[in-house]
């Protein structure tokens, strides 16, 4: 990649979403099929609406990150999330997540510190971004590298937003709880279920409306953009637009958020603020300028949104959760997926994302990163997105132990509580798109032995390199893209 390109990339990117997303208002009810409330019943399915599921709900922000974990990225993230929600917890963001570039003991951390890990790929190429070996081999990487239960990953945000009725009807075979992809304008659309199709972003650039979507059991969490002064909108990284180059200053980028931000809370329909972090960061000429101020102009908007009442700043996958059970805002403290921290506190002195334990340093022709589960032989590819691991007594984390109480080094489960015990009964990883068709052969279970060997079971856009910048001693980083 030629980084001189970066920035004409990005405009054209820019571009594109803003157009998208100006299609997408619509004044009049979608002509799309919407679920019959007598047979279409939570928690399994949800109609589409543009109200609120109960009287008195609370006013739910999201916060999310694309793209790579990494050093460049983490400080952002860091500084973002350093708030507290209502409860005096503090606040959960979700991190839509590739492989290449991540730093697997930093994805280890993201989700030790109680936020979401989501599938964002492999690779974030086209034409295979958001396929099946795409997604499935994110999850097989982060759980066999970042330790992360498979159940535990359950969002989906296809890179470039490049969703499809094919692409979301596979998301519900693969089990996947939600997808977040879709833009939404003009109409506040809740949450929904997917079992009878889209009902929004009918004029945008993709269009399924009464394209006969069928992906019963996955919920769709729609991104909301934000209406900027010039009378445009803008759904992520706005402090970008209309031109990465020649933005809207960061008072504006704050005042959009805060006006769109009113116009929800009065309806009490979830917002989002969908980043890419290394805009954020330090300046890495001469594509990425410095991020300093455009950071400040999110950090002040989270504040001013968390200090209206009964604002929560939650994951998607505790969103849907509260979707399939709604409660009134002042019960929402006392959900046990609200709770502060687990329950017993996890052990500090192992490698599991919190303080104590070492990660072993993996340096690879390719680049260097950090596990706590070992490293591989090779650096990950979309062919081989997991590679076996080196000789090594670390052990991967089994489906009967949750990661904060999983110690690598002793192959031990220290969690001896039942309110600690976990067993991650999600479909196993299989890197075959036809095992879908096929029927279901036993779990997951394993006992977290050493990884001794691997499991042996394309006209791109011009965006579709966006964001591909070098950052510190040539060390690749794919960051900017959707």
């Amino acid at each position: 990649m030629i980084l001189s390109r970066n920035i004409q990339i990005a405009v054209l990117g820019a571009a594109w979403l803003a157009a998208s997303a100006q299609g997408q208002v619509a004044s009049e009810r979608l002509p799309c099929v919407i679920g019959d409330p007598n047979t279409c019943k939570l928690p399994a399915c949800k109609c589409p609406s543009t109200q609120a599921p109960i009287a008195n709900p609370p006013q739910f922000l999201l916060l999310t990150f694309d793209d790579s974990i990494q050093a460049a990225t983490w400080q952002q993230s860091q500084s973002l999330v350093n708030r507290k929600n209502p409860n005096g917890c503090s606040v959960k963001a979700t991190w839509y997540t590739q492989v290449l570039y991540s730093d697997p003991y930093l994805v280890t951390q993201w989700y030790a510190q109680g936020h979401e890990v989501a599938d964002h790929g492999v690779t974030h190429k086209t034409p295979e971004a958001g396929e099946y070996e795409e997604l499935e081999g994110m999850r097989k990487w982060a759980n066999e590298y970042a330790g992360i239960p498979l159940g535990k990953i359950s969002g989906v945000r296809y890179p470039y937003l490049k969703y499809s009725k094919n692409g979301l009807e596979q998301l519900a075979k693969m089990k996947f709880e939600y997808d977040s992809s879709i833009a939404a304008a003009g109409e506040m659309w809740w949450p929904y279920t997917l079992d009878n199709g889209v009902v929004h972003n009918c004029n945008g650039e993709i269009n399924l409306c009464n394209a006969g979507v069928k992906a019963p059991g996955l919920w769709e969490i729609p991104m909301y953009p934000i209406n900027r002064p010039d009378g445009a909108i803008s759904l992520m990284d706005p402090y970008n637009d209309p031109v990465v180059t020649n933005p809207i200053s960061p008072a504006d980028v704050t005042a959009s958020y805060r006006a769109t931000f009113d116009k929800h809370y009065a309806t009490r329909t979830p917002f989002g603020v969908y980043t890419h972090p290394v805009w954020l960061g330090k300046a890495q000429p001469p594509s990425i300028p410095d991020g300093g101020a455009k950071l400040k102009a999110v950090e002040d908007f989270l504040d001013y949104a968390l200090s209206r009442p009964d604002t929560w700043m939650v994951t998607g996958s505790q969103l849907i959760q509260w979707m399939k059970n709604p409660v009134p805002a002042d019960q929402l403290a006392s959900q046990p997926y609200m709770s502060c921290t687990p329950t017993p506190a996890p052990p500090a002195n192992i490698c599991n994302g919190l303080a104590g334990g070492q990660p072993e340093l993996c340096s690879l022709p390719d680049g260097a990163f950090s596990s706590c589960y070992g490293c591989p032989q090779a650096y990950p590819t979309l062919q081989n997105p997991s590679p076996p691991s080196s000789a090594t007594s670390r052990c991967k984390v089994p489906t009967t132990c949750d990661t904060l109480y999983w110690d690598p080094v002793g192959c031990k489960c220290l969690c001896e509580a039942d309110s600690c015990k976990y067993t991650d009964s999600a479909r196993p990883v299989n890197l075959d798109p036809k095992s879908l068709d096929q029927p279901a052969k036993g779990n997951n279970t394993d006992t977290g032995a050493p990884d001794q060997k691997d499991d042996k079971s394309g006209a791109a856009r011009a965006i579709d390199q966006l964001g591909t910048v070098l950052l510190g001693l040539g060390a690749a980083v794919v960051a900017g893209g959707w």
